[in-house]
């Protein structure tokens, strides 16, 4: 305890024979912090005080120096506490809570002397010293700044010779700093070379500049040959340095290593030029749009103006609406948006319509594209022209549904001639050979008689022929807007007699002005076909009727022929109804041609037929047709 005193004693006695100022701080935390308490100060201290109460031991830092605290000094402070380092900074303050400057300028020292104890010295600055002090502070600031540079750094006299490098120019020139210091800058040693491989000229390297022209250069671009062979892209900015007088005394210059730089520069600069590549034979050979992200173009190609039919200036600012065929239906459009809004590349086909009304057929593909901030900022559209691809799938295909329905009439032709022709032939043959052999009149009489019976049946049979032959003739026939309630009308009309004579009601449900675009014939016939089947097997008692309804739905028009007549037993009939002479009921009128020629003409214009009966009880025959099949079946 005594020698603790002592210890005090003699640090106070000390203390008061400096001639600067000294403050003894206690922290019980070991912290710096404002409440950390004053237990000494000396007695050059006690001249600034403005107030007796500068000894008291109530006084803490915090009160006496406050702007220890504002956050960039208290920050520096921070940073040294730790490693017991001494912080220094030079300070002009006009007033303080408990004493003044009086505007003088003071270097303020703080020093730790153990785990709690630190002390803060106030020495008043002249102008010498100041300076010097200044000077001082700059040159460390500057020192510590070089060494902590990403740049390198060097520094010449005026021979060129190599007076300063920092430890970056050190890592960058892959050499230790005793190599580079002494060495001339223009030296042959360093290898310094164009972009090409050559040699850089001695007199355009930035220091060569600085020295001689006295200019500053900047962002000269060299590479340097490294002793292990490797090449170093180097960006060097070099200024000349002058004395105080304004001669020059030297040059000193910065760079940074640029070659990872410089090599991925290159390679964007390959990849740009194949990309620009790539896109030249894309502007030449496709379709190309460009689209804000709510769809309106904001760039389109030669190729895209041109097959549109649209001038520039209207397709600029518009959506691809302004080429839309009605073709494809809502839920194409909704699917193609909600895959290239979640980023996704879009492909398929999509059918056009341009200006002039033509339409054509395009290979598509939607790519979004990207902004910095990875969000999408336009659609890239790239479109091939295969109308013709797509109207060669489509004669194929016509051919093939033509095809079919050639073979099947053709089976039911081969059927005709080997079996119905042939039975004529052979009775034919059986009669003449009874006519010969006969001696009677009224043999001969009777004989002839069937005869002309069998020519009558021969004659029937070659027409029915002749009517498989008709529908081939009539696939080219134009087609033509027809009023399907006109249409029925008529049809009715025709049947109006058996119609009043068997007392049927007669249903007709058919929206106003609608219309199909088809061969007028084959309507007529369809048409008459049904209906004249629905009268024909109409049940003769009180309460027959006939519905005939027609609706449009996605571009399909469906006929129903209903009626409550004797009905089909579908079971047993069902695989041969519309067969070529397939019969059901007893019918003298019944020749089993007309459902045959109903279910070719219905196939011919791409549609279907389809039954639903029921003995007894009555038929619906359901006929449905594409609203405009010339779209489909081109021939």
């Amino acid at each position: 305890m005594k020698e603790t005193i002592n210890q005090s004693e003699f640090f106070y006695s000390f203390a008061n024979q400096l001639p600067y100022s000294v403050f003894l701080f206690k922290s019980k935390s070991q912290t710096f912090a404002k409440e950390n308490s004053l237990l000494f100060s000396n007695s050059k201290a006690m001249e600034l005080q403005r107030t007796p109460k500068l000894g008291s031991t109530h006084l803490n830092i915090g009160s006496l120096f406050p702007f220890l605290f504002e956050s960039e000094l208290f920050k520096n402070i921070q940073a040294v506490w730790n490693e017991y380092k001494q912080w220094e900074e030079v300070i002009t303050k006009n007033t303080f809570q408990y004493f003044g400057f009086q505007n003088q300028t003071y270097l303020l020292k703080l020093t730790r002397l153990d785990s709690i104890h630190y002390t803060i010295s106030l020495e008043e600055l002249t102008d010498a010293i100041l300076a010097e002090k200044i000077l001082r502070q700059k040159e460390t600031k500057l020192d510590r700044l070089l060494k902590t540079m990403i740049n390198g750094v060097v520094v010449v006299n005026l021979e060129g010779q190599i007076l300063y490098a920092n430890e970056s120019a050190s890592e960058i020139l892959d050499l230790e700093l005793e190599k580079i210091e002494n060495r001339y800058f223009s030296s042959k040693e360093w290898k310094q070379i164009s972009e090409d491989g050559s040699p850089f000229p001695a007199d355009k390297l930035p220091l060569a500049l600085a020295l001689g022209k006295q200019i500053t250069v900047y962002n000269c671009e060299h590479g340097i040959i490294s002793e292990d062979g490797h090449v170093k892209w180097l960006n060097v900015n070099a200024t000349p340095l002058f004395d105080e007088h304004g001669n020059l005394e030297g040059a000193t210059a910065s760079f940074l290593d640029i070659t990872e730089l410089k090599n991925t520069q290159n390679t964007i600069e390959q990849q740009n030029r194949k990309l620009t590549s790539i896109l030249n034979a894309i502007e030449r050979s496709a379709i190309v749009s460009v689209t804000n992200p709510e769809g309106i173009i904001i760039r389109a190609n030669p190729k895209f103006i041109k097959i549109s039919g649209f001038t520039e200036s209207e397709i600029i600012g518009s959506d691809h609406k302004i080429l839309s065929s009605d073709y494809h239906k809502k839920e194409f459009w909704q699917g193609l948006w909600e895959q290239i809004k979640k980023g996704k590349t879009w492909e398929g086909v999509i059918k056009n319509k341009s200006k002039d009304g033509n339409y054509f057929w395009l290979q598509t593909f939607i790519h979004p594209l990207y902004n910095l901030q990875d969000e999408i900022e336009a659609y890239l559209s790239i479109r091939f022209d295969i109308t013709e691809e797509i109207e060669a799938l489509e004669n194929t295909n016509r051919m093939l549904h033509f095809t079919g329905i050639q073979n099947n009439r053709l089976q039911n032709f081969a059927y005709i001639i080997s079996h119905n022709i042939r039975q004529h032939s052979s009775n034919f043959t059986s009669l003449i050979q009874l006519l010969e052999e006969s001696k009677s009149e009224e043999d001969k009489k009777n004989l002839i008689e069937m005869l002309h019976v069998s020519s009558i049946q021969l004659e029937e049979t070659i027409s029915h022929l002749n009517d498989i032959i008709s529908i081939n003739q009539t696939l080219n026939k134009p087609m033509e807007d027809c009023s399907l309630k006109k249409e029925v009308d008529k049809t009715l009309s025709i049947l109006s007699g058996s119609i009043e004579l068997r007392k049927i009601q007669v249903d007709v449900q058919i929206p106003e002005g609608l219309t199909i675009r088809t061969i007028p014939a084959y309507l007529e016939s369809i048409l008459l076909n049904l209906l004249s089947n629905a009268v024909k097997y109409v049940r003769l008692k009180q309460g027959a009727w006939i519905k005939v309804g027609i609706e449009e739905n996605n571009e399909q028009i469906t006929i129903l022929v209903e009626d409550n007549g004797l009905g089909i037993n579908l079971e047993k009939h069902g695989n041969k109804i519309f067969g070529m002479f397939k019969t059901f009921h007893r019918n003298e009128d019944a020749r089993g041609i007309g459902l045959f020629i109903t279910k070719s003409q219905v196939e011919v214009l791409g549609g279907e037929i389809i039954v639903e009966s029921e003995e007894q009880k009555g038929s619906r025959f359901f006929v449905r047709l594409p609203k405009n099949p010339e779209e489909t079946l081109r021939v």
